[in-house]
């Protein structure tokens, strides 16, 4: 319902499409100078509230998003949703006690909530006799559920497998939860670009207007190698503005390609390097700016950009901007395979779905990063995973120096995302703790052909020799 002073329902329903047409693109500022007011004048319509709270999300601003879902949660006591987007939001900024209590909720009104359900258990994975549990089972097999709810059932199952040390049958359904829903991936396309960047790239030469351009440092590797673990701990800094796993920079690189083509210039992954005047340049950094920040202003701050893959596109980010730094992830690959396999399966990750699939990404995203070391010089961080969890201080302050920021001790504790002290009995996740370590060890026998897509034991002992050194 409408407060008595309220604006026009059509009013209303013309800014929320306008709204709409805005988040689309990633204008979260500007959508959120259409909602306020609003929002400020005492609409109570769940529509509006509900878009605020996603563009305080995208925004990062976990404060302002809580508070408006709280807002509506108080105003919609009943709406299910609401008290289940309250609870991502809560588990999001590591406020986990009172995310479950938001998922549980949405339980005391929907008893068979997937969503809720398989939440709780990517909070602190259930027992196998725990009621929730039993339910998911139960679940399981009913022959109604749609594609993503089955995947999201079977995911759960699979780390509640994992916990009780079941390790086929948690492989089998993380297989299954995977394969249901893996959409399209063309890993050749990868190798054409690392390729080309073997052959074209070249750094581009500081010049004097880089001295105003934003500090940024850019964190990639393979998913599931630690770039959103490295993004929670610089997230801490009092001096950095983090975007997260932001597509900015590949929808940049996607924007100047197009254009090029219809100019009739190279337009190929890296040819059109040199094809770009002064103008042209800028116009694409301030795209980069303004998709990767949502219309916000970094005030001077570091900004962080760990969209994982984005590693295949430093060219672009140094391109853009020329005394950018960046980090490279090396975790162990069998490690970060496992991890893929058993992460959010509705992430959108479709590599994961395929042994094959992983073993020639990694293959080609390591082949593209020593490339980038050797052209990018100091400029460019490799980062040991294990050595992150082994000796997080050392490895922190080292980190903060690469991005020349000074040692803050907040960084030493990133939000957690579950419960760290039942890390070693789950899957899929990175937190700062050794607990994370090793547990690709009792999948070897599953995880074989992505080893010997790799290349086998010689690879294997070349990444390790390599991860060794980072030390």
């Amino acid at each position: 319902m409408l407060v008595e002073n309220s604006h026009s329902q059509d009013a209303l329903a013309e800014a929320i499409q306008t709204v709409d047409t805005l988040m689309a693109t990633g204008k979260y500022a500007r959508s959120l100078s259409v909602m306020l007011p609003y929002v400020q004048a005492g609409e109570l319509d769940l529509d509006l509230l509900d878009r605020t709270a996603d563009c305080f999300f995208e925004m990062r601003d976990y404060d302002n998003a809580i508070m408006v879902m709280r807002h509506v949660t108080e105003n919609f006591p009943d709406d299910a949703g609401s008290w289940g987007k309250l609870g991502l939001m809560l588990q999001t900024k590591g406020e986990l006690d009172a995310a479950v209590a938001a998922f549980e909720k949405v339980l005391s009104m929907e008893p068979n909530s997937i969503p809720a359900l398989t939440a709780l258990n990517g909070i602190e994975t259930f027992t196998p006799d725990n009621l929730y549990a039993q339910r998911l089972l139960a679940l399981s097999e009913r022959d109604d559920l749609d594609t993503n709810r089955r995947a999201l059932v079977h995911h759960a199952l699979a780390q509640i497998a994992h916990a009780a040390g079941e390790i086929n049958t948690a492989f089998t359904l993380f297989q299954s939860s995977r394969q249901s829903v893996a959409g399209a991936f063309a890993p050749a396309i990868f190798d054409e670009m690392v390729a080309e960047q073997e052959q074209m790239f070249e750094p581009r030469a500081v010049d004097t207007d880089s001295a105003v351009l934003p500090k940024i440092v850019f964190i990639g590797g393979m998913p599931m190698a630690g770039t959103g673990l490295v993004d929670r701990i610089l997230s801490e800094h009092k001096n950095v503005f983090s975007v997260g796993e932001n597509a900015a920079l590949s929808r940049t690189h996607g924007a100047i390609r197009m254009h090029l083509a219809k100019t009739g210039r190279p337009c190929n992954y890296w040819d059109w390097m040199d094809q770009l005047n002064t103008e042209e340049i800028e116009i694409f950094r301030q795209y980069y700016l303004e998709r990767a920040m949502g219309g916000q202003v970094a005030g001077g701050k570091t900004i962080v950009d760990a969209h994982p893959l984005g590693c295949l596109e430093f060219a672009l980010a140094q391109f853009l901007f020329p005394e950018a730094k960046f980090v490279f992830m090396s975790r162990h690959p069998l490690e970060t395979a496992l991890a893929n396999v058993a992460s959010n399966v509705l992430n959108g990750n479709a590599m994961a779905s395929r042994a094959e699939w992983i073993g020639k990404v990694t293959r080609t995203v390591y082949a593209s990063a020593f490339n980038y070391a050797e052209k990018l010089g100091d400029a460019m961080r490799f980062q040991s995973y294990e050595a992150l969890v082994q000796n997080p201080e050392q490895e922190i302050n080292l980190l903060l120096d690469h991005a020349g920021l000074d040692f803050d001790s907040a960084c030493l504790t990133p939000t957690p995302l579950c419960k760290p002290e039942n890390i070693a009995t789950s899957l899929g996740h990175e937190e700062l703790t050794p607990a994370s370590q090793g547990k690709w060890q009792a999948y070897a026998e599953q995880l074989q052909p992505v080893k010997d897509m790799l290349g086998g034991d010689r690879w294997i002992d070349a990444w390790q020799a390599l991860d060794d050194n980072l030390r």
